[in-house]
């Protein structure tokens, strides 16, 4: 998962975007950020944990309505299109559910729970390859109608749509459609067969078929994709403003990019959801404020403010002052270390020799660079490619800050870098930060600056004329697979995520073979640490400079804020009204 920029010219103003994280607001008003936990593998659910209802959330009552406040309207609500935070957390959370989802009780585990299934899957031959699912009894949609496996099965069919040639909702995840049609063939249910290959329906159940093992099944299926769909609800692209309801939400009026109100679903069932809530009675999403403002009418909490929230994070011209004081804002301040790793990537089309990456490496100042992205409560030092919220993490540092050891590896010579920056206030100054830190090992830095808006569309063009460029990455599942291949796997310069432009054939070749490894991914995990180091030693492609942090606050009427570790941002299904 992409992770967007920290900062992006909106309207001629830094905005810090929404980022991730695990962390449970406790009301501590201690110093210091708080740092990162290694995670568990234990997190693979039973049957017994995908029974409802989800675990209470303390001191929550029913009623009231809570306003988030928001600069921009959710990028997508189409399950087939959902792909950001923010719209993921209101699509899964409030909207619509999935074959499998994610339980958070609050106490800082997860486990991959049946959502609209039994169970997180099963495999039916012990060998990774077909993976069946079966359907709770008496689920139901918005307009009181039965969801069914058949539906299922047809909103994962129509995520894999054409038209041209091309799909029709390129935006969304397409792991599972890629294992189903590894060649890309099926056009669709509207032009082709109404299954997609290698799924199965009979009766309230759901079969999946691969050519190869794919022990990550239960992740992939957790994703939006697999939300029902009735066929005679598909609206095809009108689907993306008016979402058929199956969660505790349905979308009582909708204006894009101005107002979105949602209402409970009355056909909703609690006792068949492990891992949602509706605790207020609505939820009303405004857009159109500007980010700084945001923070400022939170950090007020005016008599008409008292319910508002928002996904914004502080804005970063007010967070020394809110961190600076805590205990202001106890029980509506919320903080955590987050899963998005950031990187300077390097282009190893132009910046071709290993001795030149590896200085860049060692002549990187990571406190300096902290510094200038806002300090310790928006970003956390990081050396390792793959970070700790992923099963599997090791520890390293090949590279360590060592401006005599670059000297030595650029023989005394003195090298010229093209530096890519977003042309904002913040990414210049964070580009003259760095490029005097660079100085002092010989390498020139020419900052070049680059339209934030189309930052991902500049840097991912393998033709670019840049040496650098940051980019930040989150794993879509908690596996080195949604992490390495995406980032460093020849096949992915054409998908716009291998950033160094790093073809490795032997690398290659690696990751092909553990992500159709038939051990399961606990097995593995650590493998896909270890081969973080690898790629560091061997080819230096990236230098890895920090974990996000975020921190949030809300209106003093609202409580159960948590800060959830899957989609990354604050737990709008555990909000509540305190006095409604």
């Amino acid at each position: 998962m992409k992770r967007q920029a920290r900062f992006v010219a909106v309207g001629g103003v830094a905005l810090a975007l929404l980022v991730t994280g695990c962390a449970e607001n406790t009301g501590n008003d201690g110093d210091g950020a708080q740092q990162h936990e290694q995670r568990s593998m234990d997190i693979m659910g039973t049957a017994e944990d995908s029974v409802g209802p989800a675990t209470p959330v303390d001191g929550a009552v029913e009623g009231g309505t809570i306003t988030f406040i928001q600069n921009a309207d959710m990028a997508h609500l189409d399950p087939a299109r959902s792909y950001t935070s923010t719209s993921m957390m209101v699509g899964n959370g409030l909207i619509y559910r999935a074959l499998n989802g994610y339980r958070e009780d609050g106490d800082g585990s997860r486990k991959v729970v049946g959502d609209l299934a039994t169970d997180p899957g099963t495999d039916v031959n012990g060998d990774c390859t077909v993976w069946e699912y079966t359907l709770k009894e008496g689920l139901k949609y918005e307009d009181g109608s039965e969801i069914t496996a058949d539906h299922v099965a047809y909103g994962v069919s129509r995520s894999m749509a054409k038209k041209d040639g091309n799909l029709m909702y390129p935006e969304g995840a397409q792991f599972l459609q890629q294992w189903l049609d590894p060649e890309r063939e099926y056009n669709g249910p509207y032009d082709d067969d109404p299954l997609a290959p290698g799924i199965a329906v009979d009766g309230n159940k759901i079969t999946f078929s691969f050519d190869k093992p794919r022990c990550e099944t239960p992740f992939a299926v957790a994703m939006p994709t697999t939300a029902p769909i009735p066929p005679d609800k598909d609206t095809k692209n009108d689907f993306d403003q008016a979402p058929f309801s199956s969660g505790p939400y349905k979308i009582e009026s909708r204006i894009v990019s101005e107002k979105t109100v949602l209402v409970r679903n009355e056909h909703w069932d609690a006792n068949s959801d492990p891992i949602r809530h509706a605790y207020p009675d609505s939820f009303e999403f405004e857009y159109g404020t500007q980010p700084e403002d945001i923070t400022t009418r939170l950090v007020a909490n005016a008599s008409n403010d008292e319910n508002l929230a928002s996904f914004s994070l502080v804005h970063p011209d007010q967070l020394s002052a809110v961190t600076g004081d805590k205990a202001s804002y106890e029980g509506r301040y919320l903080e955590g270390p987050q899963k998005y790793t950031s990187y300077l990537s390097i282009n190893t089309n132009r910046v071709t020799d290993l001795k030149v990456r590896q200085a860049l490496n060692h002549a990187f100042n990571r406190d300096r660079w902290i510094q200038v992205n806002g300090g310790e409560y928006a970003a956390l030092p990081n050396t390792t490619l793959m970070g700790p919220t992923v099963p599997g993490y090791v520890d390293y540092d090949v590279y360590p800050f060592d401006v005599e050891k670059a000297k030595e590896l650029l023989g005394g010579e003195t090298v010229k870098i093209r530096y890519a920056h977003q042309d904002t206030a913040k990414g210049g100054e964070i580009a003259t930060a760095m490029a005097d830190e660079f100085a002092k090992a010989g390498i020139e830095i020419e900052a070049v600056p680059v339209d934030p808006l189309d930052w991902y569309g500049q840097i991912a063009d393998p033709d670019n004329s840049f040496d650098i460029y940051w980019n930040g990455w989150g794993e879509d599942w908690p596996s080195g697979s949604t992490v390495f291949p995406p980032l460093y796997h020849s096949n992915s310069i054409a998908g716009e995520t291998n950033y160094p432009f790093i073809t490795e054939p032997e690398l290659d070749a690696r990751m092909d073979e553990l992500m159709v490894s038939p051990e399961g991914f606990e097995n593995i995990a650590e493998e896909w640490g270890k081969l973080g180091q690898e790629i560091m030693e061997k080819y230096a492609p990236s230098i890895p400079t920090d974990l996000s942090y975020g921190v949030w606050l809300t209106g003093s009427n609202i409580g159960g804020q948590y800060l959830q570790e899957n989609i990354s941002t604050i737990d709008i299904t555990k909000l509540f009204v305190r006095e409604p």
